[in-house]
């Protein structure tokens, strides 16, 4: 039996059942065209927006983060709390203290505070911590989408 090749298509050998690697087709194309998107905006996008790219990204990983403790999946959590991580990483290091002189430190102190909640160890008040970090994150997005009127929100 021979099987045609199409884009989006499952490829399937006749003893199997169900999409290969466990994910439906459907969810692999909606993937694909996130990461498609999301990658065209980068390209396309300003300063401003590239630095609301990073806060979305990292408030979408919190929140699996925090979904993925809720449910005891700790491969997941552990995955998205590195992809957090190193986002916010990327932000404390895109920070210019000879420019932003006090802003730039006080962005810093949270930063390093959030990082410090989002690393804590995985007890009972894990996920209280977490919620904690995103909440402070989630002030800065807000606030760095306010000066820079007009941009889209991601």
């Amino acid at each position: 039996m021979t099987y045609q090749s199409n884009i989006g298509q499952s490829h399937l050998a006749p003893s199997q059942s169900g999409p290969p690697l466990g994910r439906p087709v459907h969810s692999r194309r909606t993937s694909s065209y996130k990461s498609i998107d999301k990658n065209s905006r980068v390209l396309s996008a300003n300063p401003y927006d590239l630095v609301a790219v990073l806060f979305a990204e990292l408030r979408d990983n919190l929140d699996l983060m925090i979904e993925s403790a809720r449910r005891n999946e700790h491969g997941k959590m552990f995955e998205y709390r590195a992809k957090a991580l190193g986002i916010l990483n990327g932000l404390d290091e895109s920070l210019d203290f000879d420019t932003a002189g006090d802003l730039a430190l006080t962005l810093h102190t949270i930063y390093a505070e959030a990082g410090r909640r989002i690393q804590a160890e995985i007890d009972s008040s894990f996920i209280e911590r977490a919620e904690s970090a995103r909440e402070m994150l989630h002030e800065i997005e807000k606030a760095w989408m306010a000066i820079a009127p007009g941009q889209q929100s991601f």
